[in-house]
């Protein structure tokens, strides 16, 4: 029996050196610790009056993190939705006001809510703030998935909103 354990360890061991071999060999081999992914951000430009100015570049081909500002200004003028991929139950205990939860560990029983959305709409996603990655990986799936264009990222998030004093349900 402890040969048959000798065994077993002598051929994992070896399938983690090939494994690493292999890797190294690649012409792009895989990362063994997961890089930061690092998401352009747009900010919010001023006219010569003061007033401010908002233009999505043409043709998105991943998401843009956006800043409370640019959230603040197109929630105020209804030009974007927003939308919580946090669970129900963070969504229910306060949320952005107007937001739709589209919970991303579940977002195949609220794909639905997105039926009736034109593709061309803003959408903004946020979660938790800080080390969420909730709202990176549904806006991902969006774009790459759904096909929506304009897909926004709000790293800030549930807590910025919430403690910047804006509306909240």
């Amino acid at each position: 029996m402890a040969n048959l354990y000798k065994h077993i360890f002598h051929i994992f061991l070896l399938s983690i050196i090939l494994g690493m071999i292999r890797n190294f060999l690649l012409d792009e081999p895989l990362s063994l610790i997961k890089e930061k992914r690092i998401i352009e951000t747009i900010k919010m430009k001023t006219d010569d009056s003061g007033d401010f100015i908002f233009e999505l570049p043409e043709n998105l081909t991943e998401p843009l993190n956006v800043s409370i500002d640019i959230v603040e200004y197109l929630h105020s003028n209804n030009q974007a939705i927003i939308i919580d991929a946090r669970d129900e139950d963070d969504y229910n205990n306060g949320r952005i006001s107007g937001s739709i939860n589209i919970p991303y560990d579940y977002y195949e029983d609220h794909e639905y809510k997105l039926d009736n959305i034109d593709l061309e709409n803003i959408l903004i996603i946020y979660c938790s703030g800080g080390e969420c990655s909730l709202s990176i990986d549904l806006a991902d799936y969006l774009m790459q998935n759904r096909g929506f264009f304009n897909v926004l990222i709000y790293e800030g998030g549930w807590p910025e909103w919430k403690d910047s004093g804006n509306s909240v349900e």
